[in-house]
């Protein structure tokens, strides 16, 4: 008699998994799960890439492990309230009626919180060029991401002062920068005015040409594989018979798990699964400017008010600043024509207005985004509030995410960015 060999095939289940919101974190993250056999399924309002993560500076921002939380905010907080021309303006309006989350604010802008959030987004960021290396394997970004140091330039010798706690924080968690004369700026960026005390050159960074292009790229690549999007509003999440459902336009879909990447629209989802978070509203603008894009060859950020000069594709882009105004107020006309005045100063051969935009950054008091499984519905999962650094820790929310969602053990310290730390 004859043996027949027994073979043992195993068929690995593919999961079904939605990820609500189409900006820079959400493509991100369908590239990473569907690259490990993951049935991936996209979903936003609006085109990919075509919100907060269009307007942006364009930097891989490494350097950046502080944004609005200082010690240094006690000092300024009296000028904040009554001058509008600072790096940070504020609604009184809109201050007085979220005054819970101002005090949340306030709370994490102690010497020993700082450090703490410095501390958290360096570790984070520095998997973060490692993790887009993953992406840009797949993707040729070659044309669009340029390797240069990032220049930041001090107005005063007050300016430069005032920023040496930061730079500080900086030194203390192994970013590389250095100290810059008005001698070495002249000569790595001659445009520029002289109209600055000195600078620093964060180093080993990048920017891209055009921060849309990125976003398109990746998701491209994502439906060339496979992926699907669909452009529409999710109205809610929720459990049936013990199985997870999106619901919107009078349907439901079923899922195996569910990411909310949707930024600051993602408090809304939340809580519809009894989840809530204090999610609020940065508000950023920039102007982009006809003519030479060879003014300058790399991201030129000035202190005094907080924004980024940064040559792209499409003309030269003024990008940042912070207002607290929430989601419904008009856009700030005074906000535009301070910035416009302030990239003029710096560079007077700058050409016509082109464009101009506003943006919603999703912000939390402690300035660190929300990675984590939800604890009011197992299998939905969250990633959002990453504030001015979308672009720069996408890709490693994406490699996090992937990680959660599967069960597997990461290397990467996520706890500081745990949901439930409020």
């Amino acid at each position: 008699m004859e043996i027949q060999p027994s073979f043992k095939i195993e068929i690995k289940y593919m999961k079904k998994i939605a990820v609500i919101g189409a900006g820079i974190v959400g493509v991100c993250i369908s590239h990473f799960l569907q690259k490990n056999n993951n049935q991936v399924y996209l979903y936003d309002q609006h085109e990919p890439g075509t919100q907060t993560s269009y307007g942006n500076a364009g930097i891989f921002a490494n350097h950046d492990c502080v944004f609005a939380n200082s010690p240094n905010i006690w000092r300024d907080l009296p000028s904040l309230l009554i001058k509008k021309d600072g790096y940070v303006s504020l609604d009184w309006m809109y201050i007085i009626k979220n005054f819970p989350w101002m005090l949340k604010f306030l709370k994490n802008c102690s010497y020993s919180n700082v450090d703490y959030i410095a501390k958290s987004l360096s570790n984070f960021s520095y998997h973060a060029e490692s993790a887009y290396n993953e992406i840009f394997s797949d993707i040729n970004v070659d044309e669009i991401v340029v390797r240069k140091d990032s220049l930041y330039l001090y107005e005063t010798i007050n300016d430069y002062k005032n920023g040496q706690y930061m730079n500080g924080l900086r030194k203390k968690n192994n970013i590389p920068f250095s100290y810059i004369n008005k001698k070495e700026i002249k000569k790595l960026e001659p445009s520029i005015a002289p109209v600055y005390y000195n600078g620093v050159l964060f180093k080993e960074e990048s920017f891209t040409k055009s921060s849309l292009k990125i976003t398109q790229k990746i998701f491209e690549n994502f439906i060339n594989n496979g992926g699907n999007f669909s452009k529409l509003k999710i109205k809610s999440i929720y459990k049936k018979n013990g199985k997870l459902f999106l619901y919107y336009d009078n349907n439901e879909l079923n899922f195996d798990k569910i990411i909310v990447a949707c930024g600051v629209w993602s408090n809304d989802l939340a809580k519809t699964i009894k989840d809530s978070f204090p999610l609020d509203t940065e508000r950023g603008y920039h102007i982009l400017f006809e003519g030479r894009k060879d003014l300058i060859s790399r991201p030129v950020g000035w202190a005094k008010l907080g924004f980024y000069i940064t040559p792209m594709d499409d003309g030269i882009r003024a990008a940042g600043t912070v207002e607290i105004a929430g989601l419904k107020k008009p856009i700030n006309k005074k906000r535009l024509e301070l910035l416009e005045k302030s990239a003029r100063n710096i560079l007077p051969q700058l050409g016509k207005v082109k464009s101009h935009w506003m943006g919603f950054r999703p912000t939390l008091p402690d300035s660190l985004p929300v990675i984590g499984e939800s604890k009011m519905c197992n299998n939905v999962y969250y990633a959002f509030g990453h504030q001015h650094l979308g672009l720069s820790l996408g890709a490693i929310t994406g490699k996090v995410i992937q990680s959660l969602v599967e069960n597997k053990r990461s290397n990467i310290n996520i706890d500081p960015f745990n949901p439930y730390r409020f």
